[in-house]
């Protein structure tokens, strides 16, 4: 079977499972993308559970979507669980519109409310959860970035964004912090559309600035193709490397080697049919999504969970079922750079 990448075809030695969109679920480092919505003016507007949201079908190449969001939790705010933002192969940017969001390493910080506060947050490319606080009121827009387009439209790698979260600010420069400004005072249906906008505009600084290598690019998307389980060797062989200068070239561009990239992929895809069987109402069968997806039983699954969730897959789906009603952890569209 043969690939092809950018006008280059790769032979690919071993079998694979059908191809796979990018679909990751959006690392949701602050508001909660939509479910099936309906139309409204400037994108695609809905709401559910009282969260509301604004999606808009952004032209930016590499840039996956973009949500307007703003929901109220219910319950009392000591009883909630923290919100983690699981570990995704896109970045996010998210503009806080309510009040800075509050990012937490671990649950200790979470639970005494310490950690990084950003009014502009990008979510680098990380293999843990992010633990948020969940305030009464959440307000902002959120940005869905493929890594492999760091580099053309936010001027620098995803290897660059070395922190678990970052100030936009501090990274990308004053720019930033204005557009904070703007989209703080403007109208919620504006918003989306403004940090597209601001988005566009810094991409133009870019637009000449070399993009990652083809080896890269092809191995990215052979992976891709097999939800993770395609052999590092055979992936190397396959672009026509050893595994040791790939991952080098990898770990160069995204911070992470390929091994470390085919265990997210693979965790990211049994978890997005994990997020789709709950959000149907239907039985998780852990075993079942656990063989679908090459690991070796639900304990397998489990300690991939513990890894990269920080818990269980059923204790996360306890936290996040209402979530999950409401429309969140909804796939992102197809950004590939």
């Amino acid at each position: 079977m043969e690939v092809e990448v950018d006008g280059t075809r790769w032979s690919l030695t071993t079998a694979s499972s059908p191809p796979l969109d990018l679909g990751a679920a959006v690392a949701h480092t602050g508001g909660m993308p939509p479910t099936e919505p309906g139309e409204g003016p400037g994108g695609e507007l809905g709401q559910e559970s009282g969260i509301t949201f604004l999606r808009r079908t952004p032209a930016l190449p590499g840039v996956a979507a973009v949500y307007g969001y703003a929901g109220v939790e219910a319950g009392s705010r000591s009883r909630r669980p923290p919100h983690r933002g699981v570990p995704s192969t896109l970045l996010t940017v998210v503009v806080a519109v309510d009040a800075p969001l509050l990012c937490s390493a671990t649950l200790e910080e979470w639970a005494d409310h310490r950690g990084e506060t950003h009014a502009v947050c990008l979510g680098g490319f990380h293999l843990q959860p992010v633990y948020l606080q969940r305030p009464d009121a959440q307000e902002g827009v959120q940005v869905a970035v493929h890594p492999l387009a760091a580099r053309r439209l936010l001027g620098l790698p995803a290897s660059a964004l070395t922190e678990l979260t970052q100030e936009g600010g501090g990274v990308l420069g004053p720019s930033m912090r204005r557009l904070h400004e703007r989209v703080v005072s403007s109208p919620p249906a504006e918003r989306p559309l403004l940090v597209e906008e601001a988005l566009s505009a810094l991409a133009s600084r870019h637009e000449r600035r070399q993009g990652p290598r083809r080896e890269v690019v092809g191995a990215w998307r052979l992976l891709e193709r097999s939800g993770g389980r395609m052999r590092v060797t055979d992936t190397a062989s396959a672009v026509g490397l050893t595994s040791r200068h790939l991952s080098s070239l990898m770990k160069a561009e995204l911070g992470i080697g390929t091994k470390e990239l085919a265990d997210l992929m693979r965790f990211e895809s049994a978890h997005s049919e994990l997020v789709e069987r709950a959000r149907r109402g239907a039985a998780p069968r852990l075993a079942d999504l656990a063989h679908t997806h090459g690991y070796a039983d639900h304990a397998h699954l489990d300690r991939a969970y513990r890894r990269f969730a920080g818990t269980s897959p059923t204790e996360w789906l306890a936290e996040e079922f209402r979530n999950i009603q409401a429309g969140g952890h909804a796939p992102a569209r197809d950004s590939s750079p």
